[in-house]
């Protein structure tokens, strides 16, 4: 029977060692499409700007150099750190949403002020702030003697001071995401009842009117309903991504032989960089990344179960909705399951402040699985 134990022990730390090396492996891989997508979506459209052709192709690999350098420095504090530090980190991005807002810091793009200017840089604000909220929610939904009325009452006082900056933005995709987080998180801690009420109520009181005032809501909206009714107008991302995806069938016309490189697409290398992958690497080169992510997903499920107290699980479950519903939002509003929001796809739309940000939580989720030790590997702090 010693022996059967033995024999467990080593097959669960050797299967502790593979999901540690999957889960910085696997946004390395999503990391290097998303830099050989960009590259190949964008050559036009920096030959057009008198640029070199791969000119975000290498941007985006010098982000990754960055990510990668977030990631490191995020394995090093222990998981104490973040409870002990949510609070300050969480105000931090509270603030820097605000900033977006002045005309003196806030940079606009794409019809919405989400970015604040930093010297030479622009941060997008709205990226921190989805990793330290899922950060104070994990700490303030495990504080000691809390009920379920005050976890509530303190989950919607969260989101609402961390989601008012995006309706000035404007940002309904932040909100969103940002609202189905807290309403997640909320679930892994106290169950189901309340958030499906809460949400049902919020989605009245706030959604529905937020859409309603103004416009581009509503074309994003009737767009998502009936995109042929303005083809050559609202509808005709959406309707450019069909083609994309129609056009590279099975398995794709390849690299760099798409057509939405003519900039047909419009935003084909950030917000519907899926589409194009779609058309260049096929329906296999689509499912493919999908299933990458979904193994992501399952490791991350297993380090959450493995979790030694409520705060390290909460913390894992938040951080990996935190990538997840991103995702999720992105894909879900390319292939015309919900409205288009402007969230851009984890680890391969081009942006740097969504991959930094990207690869810092996969940092943390590295020391959350690092932190419990796996039979045999006690010595590992």
């Amino acid at each position: 029977m010693p022996r059967d134990d033995s024999l467990r022990g080593a097959g669960e730390a050797s299967l502790g060692g593979l999901n540690l090396q999957a889960t910085w492996a696997i946004p390395l891989v999503l990391s290097c499409i998303g830099i050989l997508m960009i590259s190949s979506v964008t050559a036009q459209l920096t030959i057009n700007q008198g640029r070199t052709p791969f000119f975000y192709g290498l941007k985006q690999l010098q982000w990754l150099l960055v990510g990668l350098g977030g990631m490191i420095a995020c394995t090093l504090p222990p998981v104490a750190f973040w409870r002990r530090w949510s609070g300050v980190i969480w105000a931090g991005a509270v603030l820097l949403m605000i900033l977006t807002l002045l005309p003196v810091l806030g940079r606009s793009g794409g019809g919405s002020s989400r970015w604040v200017r930093i010297g030479p840089l622009s941060l997008q604000a709205s990226e921190v702030m989805l990793l330290a909220a899922a950060v104070h929610l994990a700490k303030k939904l495990n504080e000691p003697g809390l009920t379920r009325g005050r976890a509530m009452g303190r989950t919607l006082l969260i989101f609402a001071l961390s989601a008012w900056p995006f309706l000035f933005q404007p940002d309904l995709g932040g909100v969103i995401i940002l609202f189905t987080l807290s309403m997640a998180v909320f679930v892994q801690v106290f169950g189901w009842v309340i958030p499906l009420v809460a949400g049902t109520i919020a989605s009245v009181l706030i959604f529905f009117p937020v859409v309603l005032l103004g416009r581009y809501r509503v074309e994003r909206i009737t767009s998502f309903l009936d995109p042929w009714n303005d083809p050559l107008g609202s509808g005709f991302q959406t309707l450019q991504g069909f083609i994309a995806f129609a056009n590279g069938g099975l398995f794709g016309v390849g690299i760099g032989h798409g057509l939405q490189k003519l900039q047909y697409l419009p935003a084909a290398h950030t917000d519907f960089i899926l589409a194009a992958i779609g058309e260049e690497l096929g329906m296999v080169g689509t499912f493919s990344v999908v299933l990458l992510f979904a193994i992501l997903l399952l490791i991350q499920y297993h380090s959450y179960r493995s979790a030694r107290d409520g705060f390290e699980a909460t913390l894992t479950w938040s951080v990996t909705l935190a990538i997840f519903i991103p995702f999720f939002v992105n894909a879900a509003g390319v292939l015309r399951l919900m409205p288009l929001t402007g969230v851009p796809l984890p680890f391969i739309s081009y942006g740097g402040s969504s991959l930094v940000l990207g690869w810092c939580k996969i940092g943390m989720l590295l020391r959350l699985m690092r932190q419990k030790p796996y039979p045999g590997e006690e010595g590992i702090p």
